[in-house]
Protein backbone atom coordinates (compact mmCIF):
# COMPACT_ATOMS: atom_id res chain seq x y z
CA UNK A 1 0.00 0.00 0.00
CA UNK A 2 1.21 3.70 -0.30
CA UNK A 3 3.03 5.12 2.50
CA UNK A 4 2.15 9.06 1.57
CA UNK A 5 4.72 10.57 4.28
CA UNK A 6 6.19 13.82 3.86
CA UNK A 7 10.00 13.51 2.23
CA UNK A 8 12.48 15.22 4.41
CA UNK A 9 14.01 18.40 2.44
CA UNK A 10 17.15 17.22 0.99
CA UNK A 11 16.70 14.12 1.07
CA UNK A 12 17.32 11.86 -1.26
CA UNK A 13 15.29 8.44 -0.97
CA UNK A 14 14.54 4.80 -2.33
CA UNK A 15 10.48 4.89 -3.44
CA UNK A 16 10.92 1.38 -1.61
CA UNK A 17 12.60 0.68 1.93
CA UNK A 18 13.74 -2.97 3.08
CA UNK A 19 10.22 -3.81 4.45
CA UNK A 20 8.84 -3.60 1.09
CA UNK A 21 6.52 -0.56 1.97
CA UNK A 22 6.42 2.07 -1.35
CA UNK A 23 6.27 5.44 -1.04
CA UNK A 24 5.58 7.04 -4.01
CA UNK A 25 6.31 10.27 -3.02
CA UNK A 26 9.68 9.88 -2.98
CA UNK A 27 9.90 9.19 -6.84
CA UNK A 28 12.77 11.26 -8.55
CA UNK A 29 12.02 13.47 -11.15
CA UNK A 30 14.54 11.93 -13.62
CA UNK A 31 13.21 8.28 -12.61
CA UNK A 32 9.29 9.17 -13.06
CA UNK A 33 9.78 8.71 -16.95
CA UNK A 34 11.05 5.33 -16.49
CA UNK A 35 7.93 3.98 -14.40
CA UNK A 36 5.47 5.16 -16.34
CA UNK A 37 7.10 3.18 -18.90
CA UNK A 38 7.01 0.13 -17.01
CA UNK A 39 3.34 0.61 -15.91
CA UNK A 40 2.29 1.32 -19.15
CA UNK A 41 2.54 -2.81 -19.65
CA UNK A 42 -0.53 -2.57 -17.59
CA UNK A 43 -3.84 -2.06 -19.67
CA UNK A 44 -7.29 -2.88 -18.75
CA UNK A 45 -7.65 -3.64 -22.40
CA UNK A 46 -5.67 -6.96 -22.09
CA UNK A 47 -6.36 -9.57 -19.71
CA UNK A 48 -3.18 -10.85 -19.48
CA UNK A 49 -1.19 -7.91 -18.81
CA UNK A 50 -1.53 -8.47 -15.16
CA UNK A 51 -0.57 -12.41 -15.11
CA UNK A 52 2.70 -10.90 -17.81
CA UNK A 53 3.91 -8.02 -15.65
CA UNK A 54 7.04 -8.89 -14.30
CA UNK A 55 6.90 -12.46 -15.36
CA UNK A 56 10.60 -12.15 -17.53
CA UNK A 57 12.07 -11.35 -13.94
CA UNK A 58 11.11 -14.31 -12.60
CA UNK A 59 12.14 -16.62 -15.26
CA UNK A 60 15.00 -15.09 -14.93
CA UNK A 61 14.97 -16.29 -11.38
CA UNK A 62 14.35 -19.48 -12.09
CA UNK A 63 16.59 -20.13 -14.76
CA UNK A 64 19.89 -19.07 -12.86
CA UNK A 65 18.30 -21.19 -9.63
CA UNK A 66 18.32 -23.88 -12.35
CA UNK A 67 22.06 -22.90 -13.46
CA UNK A 68 23.59 -22.84 -10.34
CA UNK A 69 21.91 -26.17 -9.08
CA UNK A 70 23.53 -28.24 -12.15
CA UNK A 71 26.77 -26.52 -11.44
CA UNK A 72 27.01 -27.79 -7.64
CA UNK A 73 25.86 -31.00 -8.73
CA UNK A 74 28.77 -31.68 -11.30
CA UNK A 75 31.74 -30.04 -8.76
CA UNK A 76 30.05 -32.60 -5.46
CA UNK A 77 31.95 -30.02 -3.33
CA UNK A 78 30.06 -31.73 -0.37
CA UNK A 79 32.98 -34.98 -0.36
CA UNK A 80 35.27 -32.93 1.36
CA UNK A 81 33.73 -33.74 5.41
CA UNK A 82 33.55 -37.63 3.99
CA UNK A 83 37.20 -37.29 2.70
CA UNK A 84 37.76 -35.96 5.67
CA UNK A 85 36.35 -38.36 7.91
CA UNK A 86 38.17 -41.37 5.55
CA UNK A 87 41.31 -39.83 5.91
CA UNK A 88 41.00 -39.81 9.90
CA UNK A 89 39.90 -43.25 9.83
CA UNK A 90 43.51 -43.86 8.02
CA UNK A 91 45.37 -42.38 10.81
CA UNK A 92 43.83 -44.69 13.50
CA UNK A 93 45.55 -47.25 11.78
CA UNK A 94 48.92 -45.73 13.24
CA UNK A 95 50.03 -47.39 15.97
CA UNK A 96 52.89 -45.43 17.38
CA UNK A 97 53.49 -47.72 20.58
CA UNK A 98 53.87 -50.60 17.90
CA UNK A 99 57.01 -49.05 16.59
CA UNK A 100 58.18 -48.02 20.25
CA UNK A 101 57.67 -50.93 22.13
CA UNK A 102 59.98 -53.37 22.92
CA UNK A 103 58.65 -56.52 20.70
CA UNK A 104 61.93 -57.08 19.27
CA UNK A 105 63.64 -58.61 22.05
CA UNK A 106 60.17 -61.25 22.01
CA UNK A 107 60.69 -61.61 18.46
CA UNK A 108 64.47 -62.39 19.05
CA UNK A 109 63.50 -64.99 21.34
CA UNK A 110 60.83 -67.02 19.00
CA UNK A 111 62.66 -67.26 16.14
CA UNK A 112 66.30 -69.19 15.68
CA UNK A 113 67.00 -67.33 12.18
CA UNK A 114 67.74 -63.61 12.40
CA UNK A 115 66.51 -63.18 8.69
CA UNK A 116 63.07 -64.41 9.66
CA UNK A 117 62.92 -61.56 11.94
CA UNK A 118 63.91 -59.08 9.58
CA UNK A 119 61.49 -60.05 7.23
CA UNK A 120 58.22 -59.39 10.36
CA UNK A 121 60.04 -55.84 10.76
CA UNK A 122 59.98 -55.18 7.01
CA UNK A 123 55.74 -56.23 7.19
CA UNK A 124 55.56 -53.88 9.74
CA UNK A 125 56.83 -51.19 7.98
CA UNK A 126 55.01 -52.20 4.98
CA UNK A 127 51.86 -51.53 7.07
CA UNK A 128 52.76 -48.01 7.64
CA UNK A 129 53.85 -47.57 3.97
CA UNK A 130 50.77 -48.63 2.92
CA UNK A 131 48.59 -46.13 5.26
CA UNK A 132 51.24 -42.89 4.27
CA UNK A 133 49.84 -44.11 0.24
CA UNK A 134 46.26 -43.79 0.96
CA UNK A 135 46.87 -40.89 3.33
CA UNK A 136 48.51 -38.97 -0.23
CA UNK A 137 45.77 -40.20 -2.28
CA UNK A 138 42.81 -38.74 -0.17
CA UNK A 139 44.81 -35.94 0.45
CA UNK A 140 44.58 -35.41 -3.04
CA UNK A 141 40.89 -35.73 -3.76
CA UNK A 142 40.52 -33.42 -0.14
CA UNK A 143 42.41 -30.98 -1.92
CA UNK A 144 40.07 -31.53 -4.95
CA UNK A 145 37.29 -30.88 -2.82
CA UNK A 146 38.53 -27.63 -1.88
CA UNK A 147 38.86 -26.20 -5.46
CA UNK A 148 34.88 -27.41 -5.63
CA UNK A 149 34.50 -25.41 -2.59
CA UNK A 150 36.26 -22.38 -4.15
CA UNK A 151 34.21 -22.97 -7.25
CA UNK A 152 31.38 -23.52 -5.18
CA UNK A 153 31.53 -19.74 -4.10
CA UNK A 154 32.44 -18.13 -7.07
CA UNK A 155 29.01 -19.45 -8.22
CA UNK A 156 27.48 -18.58 -5.66
CA UNK A 157 28.70 -15.15 -5.73
CA UNK A 158 27.58 -14.69 -8.97
CA UNK A 159 24.09 -15.68 -7.99
CA UNK A 160 24.01 -13.28 -5.48
CA UNK A 161 25.01 -10.67 -7.53
CA UNK A 162 22.69 -11.99 -10.44
CA UNK A 163 19.94 -11.80 -6.65
CA UNK A 164 20.74 -7.83 -6.37
CA UNK A 165 20.20 -7.04 -9.84
CA UNK A 166 16.84 -8.74 -9.86
CA UNK A 167 15.53 -7.18 -6.80
CA UNK A 168 16.64 -3.71 -7.95
CA UNK A 169 14.72 -4.56 -11.27
CA UNK A 170 12.01 -6.03 -9.39
CA UNK A 171 11.46 -3.07 -7.03
CA UNK A 172 11.02 -0.87 -10.23
CA UNK A 173 8.17 -3.23 -11.15
CA UNK A 174 6.62 -3.31 -7.77
CA UNK A 175 7.02 1.09 -7.73
CA UNK A 176 5.89 1.22 -11.37
CA UNK A 177 2.70 -1.06 -10.55
CA UNK A 178 2.04 1.04 -6.88
CA UNK A 179 1.77 3.85 -8.99
CA UNK A 180 -0.38 2.44 -11.49
CA UNK A 181 -2.49 1.39 -8.90
CA UNK A 182 -2.84 4.58 -7.52
CA UNK A 183 -3.50 6.02 -10.69
CA UNK A 184 -6.59 2.85 -11.37
CA UNK A 185 -7.75 3.80 -7.84
CA UNK A 186 -7.87 7.84 -8.42
CA UNK A 187 -10.17 6.89 -11.87
CA UNK A 188 -12.35 4.23 -9.69
CA UNK A 189 -13.00 7.18 -7.31
CA UNK A 190 -14.18 9.81 -9.89
CA UNK A 191 -16.29 6.36 -11.70
CA UNK A 192 -17.39 5.83 -8.36
CA UNK A 193 -18.66 9.31 -7.03
CA UNK A 194 -20.41 9.62 -10.78
CA UNK A 195 -21.75 6.47 -11.41
CA UNK A 196 -24.31 7.81 -14.22
CA UNK A 197 -21.62 8.48 -16.14
CA UNK A 198 -20.05 5.19 -16.52
CA UNK A 199 -21.38 1.70 -17.44
CA UNK A 200 -21.95 -0.40 -14.49
CA UNK A 201 -19.71 -2.87 -15.90
CA UNK A 202 -17.20 -0.19 -16.90
CA UNK A 203 -16.77 0.14 -12.90
CA UNK A 204 -16.89 -3.77 -12.23
CA UNK A 205 -14.05 -4.20 -14.47
CA UNK A 206 -11.85 -1.20 -13.21
CA UNK A 207 -12.84 -3.01 -9.41
CA UNK A 208 -11.62 -6.05 -10.57
CA UNK A 209 -8.26 -5.25 -12.28
CA UNK A 210 -7.42 -3.04 -9.80
CA UNK A 211 -8.09 -6.19 -7.58
CA UNK A 212 -5.87 -8.74 -9.90
CA UNK A 213 -3.25 -5.96 -9.72
CA UNK A 214 -3.16 -5.56 -5.97
CA UNK A 215 -2.61 -9.68 -5.60
CA UNK A 216 0.06 -9.47 -8.17
CA UNK A 217 1.93 -6.81 -6.40
CA UNK A 218 1.53 -8.61 -3.05
CA UNK A 219 3.12 -11.78 -5.28
CA UNK A 220 5.66 -9.36 -6.41
CA UNK A 221 7.06 -8.00 -2.91
CA UNK A 222 6.52 -11.75 -1.72
CA UNK A 223 9.11 -12.85 -4.52
CA UNK A 224 11.29 -9.82 -3.59
CA UNK A 225 11.63 -10.78 -0.07
CA UNK A 226 12.61 -14.16 -0.76
CA UNK A 227 15.36 -13.06 -2.97
CA UNK A 228 16.27 -10.91 -0.08
CA UNK A 229 16.04 -14.09 2.15
CA UNK A 230 18.40 -15.59 0.10
CA UNK A 231 20.93 -13.51 -0.54
CA UNK A 232 21.78 -14.25 3.75
CA UNK A 233 21.24 -17.61 2.87
CA UNK A 234 23.79 -17.15 0.05
CA UNK A 235 26.52 -15.60 2.26
CA UNK A 236 25.85 -18.43 5.34
CA UNK A 237 26.42 -21.00 2.38
CA UNK A 238 29.78 -19.28 1.48
CA UNK A 239 30.70 -19.11 4.78
CA UNK A 240 30.64 -22.87 5.41
CA UNK A 241 32.21 -23.52 2.48
CA UNK A 242 34.86 -21.41 3.25
CA UNK A 243 35.07 -23.22 6.61
CA UNK A 244 35.52 -26.63 5.54
CA UNK A 245 38.62 -25.67 2.53
CA UNK A 246 40.17 -23.99 5.91
CA UNK A 247 40.08 -26.75 7.86
CA UNK A 248 41.02 -29.26 4.90
CA UNK A 249 43.88 -27.21 4.07
CA UNK A 250 44.64 -26.87 7.73
CA UNK A 251 45.03 -30.72 8.00
CA UNK A 252 46.79 -30.59 4.98
CA UNK A 253 49.25 -28.00 5.56
CA UNK A 254 49.61 -28.95 9.71
CA UNK A 255 48.12 -32.17 10.56
CA UNK A 256 49.90 -34.03 7.76
CA UNK A 257 53.32 -32.78 7.79
CA UNK A 258 53.57 -33.23 11.53
CA UNK A 259 52.30 -36.65 11.28
CA UNK A 260 54.75 -37.90 8.92
CA UNK A 261 57.56 -36.33 10.22
CA UNK A 262 56.38 -38.24 13.66
CA UNK A 263 56.20 -41.48 11.91
CA UNK A 264 59.58 -40.95 10.05
CA UNK A 265 61.53 -40.49 13.21
CA UNK A 266 59.46 -43.47 15.18
CA UNK A 267 60.47 -45.50 12.08
CA UNK A 268 63.84 -44.50 12.31
CA UNK A 269 64.23 -45.02 16.30
CA UNK A 270 62.75 -48.30 15.88
CA UNK A 271 65.52 -49.67 12.94
CA UNK A 272 68.07 -47.99 15.39
CA UNK A 273 67.33 -49.82 17.79
CA UNK A 274 67.25 -52.84 16.05
CA UNK A 275 70.56 -51.79 14.98
CA UNK A 276 72.01 -51.87 18.83
CA UNK A 277 70.47 -55.36 19.53
CA UNK A 278 71.86 -57.31 16.69
CA UNK A 279 75.10 -55.83 17.64
CA UNK A 280 74.95 -57.06 21.18
CA UNK A 281 73.92 -60.38 20.32
CA UNK A 282 77.00 -60.73 17.81
CA UNK A 283 79.15 -59.69 21.10
CA UNK A 284 77.48 -61.87 23.52
CA UNK A 285 77.92 -64.86 20.65
CA UNK A 286 82.15 -63.62 20.49
CA UNK A 287 82.05 -64.05 23.68
CA UNK A 288 80.76 -67.30 24.12
CA UNK A 289 82.86 -68.57 21.08
CA UNK A 290 86.07 -67.49 23.21
CA UNK A 291 85.02 -68.97 26.29
CA UNK A 292 84.61 -72.14 25.36
CA UNK A 293 87.88 -71.98 23.10
CA UNK A 294 90.02 -71.12 26.31
CA UNK A 295 88.30 -74.08 28.55
CA UNK A 296 89.14 -76.27 25.39
CA UNK A 297 92.69 -75.52 25.27
CA UNK A 298 93.02 -75.81 29.36
CA UNK A 299 91.79 -79.25 29.26
CA UNK A 300 93.71 -80.19 26.23
CA UNK A 301 96.89 -78.80 28.22
CA UNK A 302 96.25 -80.88 31.06
CA UNK A 303 95.67 -83.89 29.40
CA UNK A 304 99.15 -83.55 27.64
CA UNK A 305 100.81 -82.72 30.97
CA UNK A 306 99.66 -85.83 32.61
CA UNK A 307 100.49 -88.21 29.34
CA UNK A 308 104.35 -86.65 29.61
CA UNK A 309 104.55 -87.32 33.55
CA UNK A 310 103.44 -90.97 32.63
CA UNK A 311 105.85 -92.06 30.63
CA UNK A 312 108.84 -94.23 32.17
CA UNK A 313 111.56 -95.65 30.76
CA UNK A 314 115.17 -96.68 32.19
CA UNK A 315 116.91 -95.19 35.16
CA UNK A 316 119.43 -93.17 32.91
CA UNK A 317 116.63 -92.58 30.80
CA UNK A 318 114.36 -91.45 33.70
CA UNK A 319 117.88 -89.21 35.07
CA UNK A 320 118.42 -87.75 32.06
CA UNK A 321 114.80 -87.14 31.38
CA UNK A 322 114.06 -86.19 35.17
CA UNK A 323 116.19 -83.25 34.87
CA UNK A 324 114.67 -82.13 31.14
CA UNK A 325 111.33 -83.06 32.18
CA UNK A 326 111.79 -80.97 35.83
CA UNK A 327 113.14 -77.94 33.20
CA UNK A 328 110.10 -78.30 31.03
CA UNK A 329 107.67 -78.62 34.02
CA UNK A 330 109.78 -75.44 35.55
CA UNK A 331 109.28 -73.94 31.95
CA UNK A 332 106.00 -75.07 31.52
CA UNK A 333 105.21 -73.92 34.93
CA UNK A 334 106.58 -70.43 34.33
CA UNK A 335 104.94 -70.41 30.88
CA UNK A 336 101.64 -71.23 32.38
CA UNK A 337 102.11 -68.83 35.29
CA UNK A 338 103.01 -66.67 32.52
CA UNK A 339 99.79 -67.72 30.38
CA UNK A 340 97.61 -67.53 33.62
CA UNK A 341 98.91 -63.94 34.46
CA UNK A 342 98.25 -62.80 30.89
CA UNK A 343 95.10 -64.35 30.52
CA UNK A 344 93.98 -62.47 33.96
CA UNK A 345 95.56 -59.29 31.77
CA UNK A 346 93.12 -60.16 28.94
CA UNK A 347 90.17 -61.03 31.25
CA UNK A 348 90.67 -57.61 32.91
CA UNK A 349 91.06 -55.87 29.70
CA UNK A 350 88.16 -57.35 27.84
CA UNK A 351 86.08 -56.61 30.79
CA UNK A 352 87.01 -53.01 30.55
CA UNK A 353 86.25 -53.15 26.68
CA UNK A 354 83.30 -54.55 27.65
CA UNK A 355 81.97 -51.82 29.95
CA UNK A 356 83.28 -49.05 27.29
CA UNK A 357 81.56 -51.11 24.64
CA UNK A 358 78.14 -51.05 26.84
CA UNK A 359 78.90 -47.09 27.87
CA UNK A 360 78.80 -46.30 24.36
CA UNK A 361 75.74 -48.21 23.19
CA UNK A 362 73.89 -47.08 26.18
CA UNK A 363 74.82 -43.47 25.03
Amino acid sequence: MDNLQNIPTGASLSPIDKEGNVNLANIQENDLAQYKTISGQLSEKDANSILNFGAEIQNSIAKQSDTFLTNVRAQQGGEIGGLINELLSELNYIDVDELNKSGFQKFLSGIPLLNKLVVDVKKLFQKYDKITANVDRISNKVKAGMINSVKDNTSLQTMFDGNVNLIKELEKYIVAGQLKFKELNEELAVMEGNPANYQDYEIADKRTFINRLDKRLADMKVVRFILLQSLAQIRVVQNNNTSIAEKAQSILTTTMPVWKNQLTLAVALQRQKQNIEVQRKVSETTNTILQKNAEMLKMNSIEVAKENENTIVSLDTLKMTTKSLIDTLTEVKQIHEQGTKTRRELDAGLQSLEEELKKGVVS
